[in-house]
């Protein structure tokens, strides 16, 4: 949860700095709006695409991927899941929980104000909208399709003011706000969320102004520096007295028309985006496999060396110093790779691995092979409880090595959950010992496998 949440941050902040550095000094408002609206709800998906043909890792020749298993926990779970939902639960969970009530609950009262503004104001309809007098106050505000004005503000020249709060009427700038509430409630702890509803609150005040007021810009500046005015702040509404955006607002409204061949401003999404997926579809344990190809690299080199100097005259000591200059070339230890425990490629393996015991069925080879290795899973797998708790399943990949002399040695593995990984990685260790593969010269050849192994609750 927590990787994903940082996820989630890091692209809402890129998002950000493109927009404050490129786009927002813009008059491109509609387009602006969009951007603002879509990049935050993009960040919340991106973390879940996985494109593979984005994935830095290519399959190695090394290593043989095995056909998956499916691992069905038993019917009798469902009591076990009632029972043991609430200690799944750590403190971090609770914290997040609490602080979204609080935030409902401020989101509440804040629609509490606005229904108490709307009953002790004095109605009045017109076509498309609906204007809410309140007595003695200064008030002006916009929520949906009803206009909420102080008394004091109609004794004045107010017309430049309800044409303002009309284009919010108009265009559903409310639809935005409620958005980043609900955001603000789920993700209280983010503060870009914070950020964003700022920026779209002055966007909606630019597009306001660029609609109320196609000329006289400066009698329209004048009225808003005419007055200052005492107001409560709310985030859930469209204000037209908003004190920290009147300077922002006469700025625009003097800055002239952005030329259209800015809005190619708008492709740098692309490159982003691509470089968020292409990051989201790495593999997690990608240094690790980084480090197996060096390995098995270095396999390949000293195999390569043994070769050339086998049918030598060379002396033992002179091997082994042999050895030692290929490898310290790659500065890992000749001694992490016994002598004749080289891997081969899974098709230059002459007779494949297999279990002491033969198939009742029949089956012989590297098919009886597979139907063991599925019958041991089978047999052996416990669905961790912190798994059914949490109601997590997936697919776990295990890279494990049958070595030379049968025993199994696991290099890594990827999961969406440690508790899954940890059962599958109990599962393969617990294998019996096997007769190794053999290679074109019969001896005993080491062999990787990668094996996929579901976990699936019902």
């Amino acid at each position: 949860m927590f990787s994903y949440i940082i996820q989630c941050m890091v692209f809402q902040l890129l998002f950000l700095v493109v927009y404050d550095v490129f786009l927002k000094k813009e008059t491109f408002f509609n387009w602006n709006r969009a951007y603002l609206l879509i990049t935050p709800l993009v960040s919340l998906v991106l973390p879940f695409v996985k494109l593979q043909s984005l994935r830095t890792t290519a399959p190695d020749d090394l290593v043989f991927l095995l056909s998956e298993v499916t691992l069905v926990a038993d019917s009798n779970i469902a009591p076990q899941m009632q029972t043991s939902i609430w200690e799944s639960i750590n403190i971090w969970h609770w914290i997040l929980l609490l602080g979204s009530c609080i935030s409902f609950c401020w989101f509440v009262y804040k629609c509490y104000q606005i229904i108490r503004f709307r009953q002790k104001g004095a109605h009045r309809y017109f076509q498309g909208y609906l204007q809410v007098e309140i007595p003695n106050n200064e008030v002006v505000f916009t929520f949906f399709n009803t206009i909420y004005i102080g008394s004091r503000i109609l004794e004045r020249k107010h017309d430049h003011i309800l044409n303002h709060e009309l284009v919010h009427v108009q265009q559903r700038h409310s639809l935005d706000l409620l958005l980043f509430e609900f955001l603000r409630v789920v993700f209280w702890f983010n503060p870009l969320v914070y950020v964003y509803q700022s920026r779209i609150t002055e966007l909606h005040e630019f597009i306001a102004d660029s609609k109320a007021v196609k000329t006289q810009k400066k009698e329209y500046c004048q009225l808003l520096l005419q007055d200052t005015f005492k107001t409560d702040q709310l985030s859930l509404t469209n204000q037209f007295f908003n004190h920290s955006l009147i300077k922002k607002r006469i700025v625009m409204l003097q800055k002239s028309t952005s030329k259209k061949v800015w809005q190619l401003k708008y492709l740098l999404l692309i490159p982003m985006i691509t470089i968020m997926l292409f990051y989201t579809s790495c593999e997690a344990d990608q240094q690790s496999e980084f480090d197996q190809s060096r390995i098995s690299s270095l396999e390949d080199q000293v195999s390569e060396l043994e070769a050339t100097i086998a049918g030598e005259e060379v002396s033992p000591e002179l091997q082994r110093r042999l050895l030692n200059v290929a490898a310290n070339a790659n500065n890992i230890n000749l001694d992490d790779f016994p002598k004749k425990n080289l891997e081969l490629p899974f098709a230059n393996v002459s007779i494949k691995p297999s279990f002491k015991s033969q198939c009742a069925d029949g089956a012989t080879g590297f098919e009886c092979f597979k139907v063991k290795l599925d019958q041991h899973v089978l047999k052996t797998f416990k669905y961790p409880k912190q798994a059914i708790a949490q109601k997590v399943e997936g697919r776990v990949y295990v890279n494990f090595r049958i070595n030379t002399d049968g025993t199994i040695t696991i290099l890594d593995s990827r999961a969406p959950d440690p508790s899954l990984d940890a059962e599958a990685r109990r599962i393969i260790e617990m294998l019996p010992r096997l007769n190794p593969g053999l290679g074109p010269d019969g001896q005993p050849v080491s062999v990787t496998f990668a094996y996929p192994i579901v976990f699936k609750l019902s």
